[in-house]
């Protein structure tokens, strides 16, 4: 996607713009007759989670509008299950190789365009293809961010409602923003001119499993990681993710972290989890841990074994979370989980989990965070010390004073 992105975005966004100033088109919309919203948000489960209060806030700024999502197929089930968004308001774009991808975000702009939305709300972060496909949905009203004078990613002038991207607002503040904006008088340079919401203001949804979810999960537990009934729960999630490798945490230090929970915790169960793309990183972990005196590892491996809704109410019957930056920390945030979430190319202050259960560990070094909307989140970063430079100790201790709270 960058690489077509370097190759075409630059001269399709800056066709696009000099398409839009031919073309009329209309610039107020009044929201009480707006009746579909459409978010652009293609890759990231978490960020998902964190757009959840501006799905919300759709209701409140359109009070007769129903929120959409564009995203990949890999994001569907968190919208569907974080967001509240139904099947049939979920499009979904399948990747793979560069044609089949290509092709499916043509069949993506066929969809939006058939769909006739009346507002488009881009949530990516300054990128040419959130732009782009925000333009040819064909909607009167769209809102994204804009560069201005600032310096970034050059996307063209393709929305009717534009706004700064402000650094020191958490994301999930500027996404209910970008809300507001649209409901406002395009007129407003940059939008919208008003007080962001407080973090007590944003509202997440809440998961509760049914009890199927539990004695579904419980099963599995005693049946194949021979967890005995009512034990104690830590959760240790390495994955990271190959979209941003600049987040990962040394495998050692996973496994370091797992033997002293282990000993200061001795009738804990130490669950790691991740996605199916990680399973050779949770092999590799397990062949490193030793074996108890009575025979066991007291681990369970459950990377790539959970549904969604597995993972959640997984989430509901343990103590703690420790997790690198990634979508499990935010999803955590359905429930009331404690967490311990690494940061170190990005800041938790933009994106951490917006919760007062999850404790970030951060080095603050000067070069951090390195990974931004201005820089289209591409690090010339080759050693990534605010990362290696946390030590296992200070995550177990962190961990064990999450169970303890």
């Amino acid at each position: 996607m960058r690489a077509v992105d370097r190759a075409l975005g630059r001269p399709f966004c800056f066709v696009l713009s000099l398409l839009r100033r031919l073309l009329p088109e209309p610039r107020a919309v009044d929201p009480a007759s707006v009746r579909k919203v459409l978010f652009v948000k293609l890759s990231e489960m978490g960020a998902v989670v964190l757009a959840t209060p501006a799905f919300a806030e759709v209701r409140r700024v359109f009070p007769n509008a129903e929120p959409w999502l564009l995203c990949f197929d890999e994001n569907a089930g968190i919208a569907e299950v974080a967001g509240g968004l139904p099947t049939e308001r979920v499009i979904r774009v399948p990747t793979g190789g560069l044609l089949e991808t290509l092709s499916s975000l043509l069949g993506a702009v066929r969809r939006m365009r058939s769909e006739r939305f009346d507002v488009v709300v881009d949530l990516e972060y300054l990128t040419r293809v959130g732009a782009i496909l925000t333009y040819l949905a064909g909607a009167p009203v769209r809102s994204g961010f804009h560069r201005f004078a600032a310096e970034g990613l050059y996307c063209g002038d393709l929305y009717t409602h534009r706004l700064t991207f402000n650094p020191y607002l958490h994301i999930a503040q500027s996404m209910v923003m970008l809300v507001r904006a649209a409901g406002r008088s395009a007129d407003e340079v940059p939008l919208p001119k008003e007080a962001p919401p407080t973090f007590d203001e944003l509202s997440f949804p809440r998961f509760e499993p049914t009890e199927h979810d539990v004695e579904h999960v419980q099963s599995w537990l005693s049946m194949e990681g021979e967890v005995p009934e009512g034990a104690e729960l830590i959760l240790v999630n390495p994955n990271s993710s190959d979209l941003l490798p600049l987040r990962r945490w040394p495998m050692e230090r996973f496994v370091e972290v797992i033997r002293i929970l282990r000993t200061r915790r001795p009738e804990a169960w130490i669950v790691v989890t991740g996605a199916l793309a990680e399973a050779e990183l949770g092999t590799r972990i397990f062949a490193a841990l030793d074996a108890g005196p009575d025979g066991s590892t007291r681990c369970v491996n459950m990377i790539g074994a959970t549904s969604l809704t597995d993972l959640l109410t997984l989430f509901t019957l343990s103590s703690v979370l420790v997790s690198a930056d990634s979508g499990p920390p935010h999803f955590a945030a359905l429930t009331d989980l404690r967490g311990v979430t690494l940061f170190g190319p990005e800041t938790p202050a933009l994106y951490g989990p917006v919760n007062d259960r999850n404790r970030a560990i951060t080095l603050g070094l000067s070069c951090s965070p390195c990974i931004h909307a201005w820089n289209s989140r591409v690090s010339s970063c080759n050693d990534n010390v605010c990362m290696t430079g946390i030590t296992a100790e200070r995550v177990a201790e962190a961990a064990l004073a999450q169970i303890e709270a």
